[in-house]
């Protein structure tokens, strides 16, 4: 089958030096993406700046900002080609509602840097592609109990009418050898997968699925 990928963070510029960012490293991304390879899948990775890359044959394409991400995302699945998108990128909420044509002087004790929301990429995947897609979504929180992760795993079925969610919580991420994944098939159905090593043989019986 033919899949996209998305990993690493998005950068947003507040002047010609300065950005916003996250912690994302693209070792999840890289390492689906070099799995899946061998597996027999055509990937292509879109990958953030300073992200893991792939280490097995993998074709590659770089993105900065979140419009970047969403236009390369679009160009790729316009020509109908792909089965199937795993978003697992970190993308930027926000971005900042003007960019600096200059570097921002350092010498002020204070600046106040004015945020605007970014539209979610997620639920216009589907628009982009002429033909049906599987989506699968990855969703990232942060010491989240049980109530909290699956209130925000049925968030993003409803809004982004994903096929999957893929989540993860970064302090379990920082607290155990073994990365810990949840697989929601459904916001009420869900599995702890142990490693990406499980994670990609779940997502590779889920694309040999027939559509429902």
């Amino acid at each position: 089958m033919k899949l996209l990928i998305t990993s690493g963070g998005t950068r947003e510029a507040i002047d010609p030096v300065r950005y916003l960012s996250n912690g994302s490293t693209g070792k999840t991304g890289a390492a689906l993406a070099s799995a899946l390879v061998k597996l027999g899948h055509d990937v292509t990775l879109l990958h953030g700046a300073g992200a893991t890359l792939p280490i097995e044959q993998v074709t590659t394409e770089l993105y900065v900002t979140t419009e970047d991400l969403r236009t390369k995302l679009q160009t790729q699945l316009s020509g109908g080609t792909y089965d199937a998108v795993i978003m697992a990128a970190a993308v930027s909420d926000y971005s900042p509602e003007t960019v600096a044509a200059h570097k921002i002087n350092s010498d002020e004790d204070t600046l106040t840097l004015r945020l605007v929301r970014n539209p979610k990429i997620l639920p216009q995947l589907r628009g982009f592609s002429p033909r049906p897609i599987k989506v699968v979504g990855f969703k990232l929180t942060v010491g989240a109990d049980q109530s909290a992760r699956e209130e925000a795993v049925r968030n993003q079925f409803e809004k982004a009418g994903v096929d999957v969610v893929v989540q993860n919580d970064l302090d379990e991420i920082r607290s155990s050898d073994e990365h810990l994944f949840r697989w929601f098939s459904s916001a009420d159905e869900c599995r702890d997968l142990s490693g990406v090593t499980t994670l990609t043989a779940a997502l590779d019986d889920f694309l040999q699925e027939e559509p429902a």
